[in-house]
């Protein structure tokens, strides 16, 4: 069986402080907007135009649905392309699908009649045969996508097959169990029965793709507005690589009517100190803090804070340092670093420590209670003394005294702060020396792809879809984002067993309990925090929704009222 898993977060660096926005005044379509500015009628006033100026850390690495592996990247994809489903208040709602899907007795064939008044941005109409394509090109050896096991992860019939090399199906694409009945209507099969499976239907890598106009842009596909069709909420209209990007409401989207934020103008500005003084002068509309920043305006009545349900943690890489093959290394990094230390002294936000893999607060279980209402809540803790104890240990086991390590993280000014606190904390571990390595954002990504790190740091992962698979199938010893080497057979054991139960919702629970505690009673990896955040929101901009799902921050339905 081919490794199954997830997009969601991958490698995300600082996800809050980077992030241009993150949660708000809360709502969606009916969101109100009280303490604005009145007119002398005491009506709120809306501003004559309708547009938000935003900034981020990082410009779009991609605008390729088929390849894109980053927030970054899906956010913008999801804002102007539209799939079967989207996310409102973290919600899976029907979006080009014209209401729910028919479904089989036996779960495993999903019947989807797509909107007829679903266009693309040069007048085609959205067909069944544009989902067909898109799946076969995203499925397809060829493309050579990173994010093609979110195809088997759906269980989408023969997908495993038609990705593995030593397969007779292996590239044929045409066997996929996705099948376009008329141009309405797309037939999906399932190999078996996917209790998640119309989450992931609002996952931009199976947003469909007009196949003409792809194949006529050949390589320069996506690589501007000139080379990019939108079906979504918004159009990109500029792309100045570095600089900055412009969204514009899509008049051709099928519910335009209710988009009402007009354009939306995001510039590149890696520089945090310097987000916050365009956010002063009224530059920007919004923006993310942390450190120091946090301290300064957590009294303003424009702070908001909240907590996400993507895990910060570090990898440790054994293909590269044979040292975190053995476990007591790895138990004694984790209990060595001071997590609740790290948000009091560096994020100052919402964020929680983490001691444990599947986030709190993210989804429940056949009884309705949180995923950790029935796993523990941690699975170790802070703890010097043990921590020096176990790593004595390992040396003797290892008969080294001496170690150097490379802390990979991204070239932010932030990054570095924070890559400094965590080398700080475990050369506390005697003999050990961090060197940090700061990298560009893809070049990060395609080391990390590659596997060429010794600690991987900065990393955040968040959910593809909404069941604590989308977490846990990461560390499979197949799955292609476990680039650091880690294997155990009785964990592998226990997500191909939960992934045989749709049909037995609770047992297939118990093993997803089970296969958390396996993985943190290895210590594969160091959870170090649920992220949180805080940021800052212009009063007069009413309704940007933070999302755990699908787009982070969502504008579709925010106002801007005169100021």
């Amino acid at each position: 069986m081919r490794g199954k898993a997830k997009w969601s977060v991958l490698v995300a660096i600082m996800l809050v402080m980077s992030m241009f926005l993150a949660a708000c005044s809360g709502g969606g379509k009916d969101d109100s907007a009280s303490g604005d500015k009145k007119s002398g009628d005491g009506k709120q006033e809306l501003a004559d135009k309708q547009e938000i100026t935003m900034a981020t850390s990082q410009d779009i690495p991609t605008l390729d649905s088929s390849k894109a592996t980053d927030a970054t990247s899906f956010d913008q994809i999801q804002r102007i392309h539209s799939g079967l489903y989207t996310y409102y208040n973290n919600k899976a709602v029907p979006d080009l699908s014209d209401g729910e899907p028919k479904v089989s007795e036996d779960g495993k064939t999903y019947t989807f009649t797509i909107r007829d008044d679903a266009n693309w941005s040069n007048g085609d109409p959205v067909t069944a045969a544009d989902f067909v394509y898109a799946w076969r090109r995203l499925t397809d050896p060829k493309t050579k996508s990173q994010y093609n096991y979110i195809v088997p992860t759906a269980h989408i019939k023969n997908a495993d097959k038609i990705e593995d090399p030593d397969s007779d199906l292996y590239g044929k694409t045409d066997q996929l169990g996705v099948k376009a009945i008329d141009d309405k209507t797309l037939e999906v099969t399932l190999d078996k029965a996917t209790p998640y499976f119309t989450s992931m239907m609002a996952f931009a890598s199976f947003y469909p793709l007009n196949q003409k106009f792809v194949e006529s842009q050949g390589k320069q596909y996506a690589l501007g507005p000139d080379h990019i069709l939108s079906n979504g909420a918004y159009k990109l209209t500029s792309w100045k690589t570095g600089e900055s990007w412009t969204l514009e409401k899509n008049p051709d989207y099928w519910d335009a009517k209710n988009i009402t934020i007009d354009k939306a103008t995001i510039n590149v500005v890696k520089d945090l100190s310097t987000r916050v003084n365009m956010y002063n002068t009224d530059e920007i509309s919004t923006v993310g803090l942390s450190q120091d920043f946090i301290d300064e305006y957590k009294d303003s009545p424009e702070y908001n804070e909240f907590l996400d349900t993507s895990v910060g943690y570090l990898k440790l890489n054994e293909n590269k340092v044979p040292a975190f093959k053995n476990p007591k290394v790895r138990k004694a990094i984790a209990m060595i670093i001071d997590e609740q230390g790290y948000i009091d002294q560096i994020r100052k936000d919402a964020s929680v420590p983490a001691q444990y893999w599947v986030p709190k607060d993210f989804v429940s279980g056949p009884d309705g209670k949180d995923f950790h209402e029935t796993a523990p809540a941690s699975y170790f803790k802070y703890d010097p003394d043990e921590a020096k104890k176990l790593w004595a240990e390992a040396k003797k086991e290892l008969g080294q005294d001496k170690f150097t390590w490379e802390y990979m993280t991204t070239d932010e000014p932030q990054t570095k702060t924070v890559a400094e606190y965590f080398a700080n904390q475990i050369e506390q571990l005697d003999g050990v020396t961090i060197k940090i390595n700061q990298q560009p954002w893809n070049n990060y990504l395609d080391r990390d792809t590659k596997g060429d790190y010794e600690i991987g740091g900065g990393a955040a992962w968040g959910p593809d879809y909404q069941d604590p698979m989308t977490f846990l199938d990461l560390w499979t010893s197949t799955n292609p984002n476990n680039t650091m080497g880690y294997k155990n057979t009785e964990y592998d054991k226990l997500i191909k067993e939960a992934d045989n139960l749709g049909t037995d919702p609770q047992k297939r629970w118990d093993k997803l309990v089970q296969a958390e505690k396996v993985l943190m009673d290895d210590m594969a990896i160091i959870p170090q925090f649920q992220v949180g955040g805080a940021q800052l929101i212009k009063p007069y901009v009413k309704g940007l929704v933070h999302q755990s799902m699908g787009i982070a921050t969502d504008f579709r339905h925010a106002k801007v009222y005169k100021h």
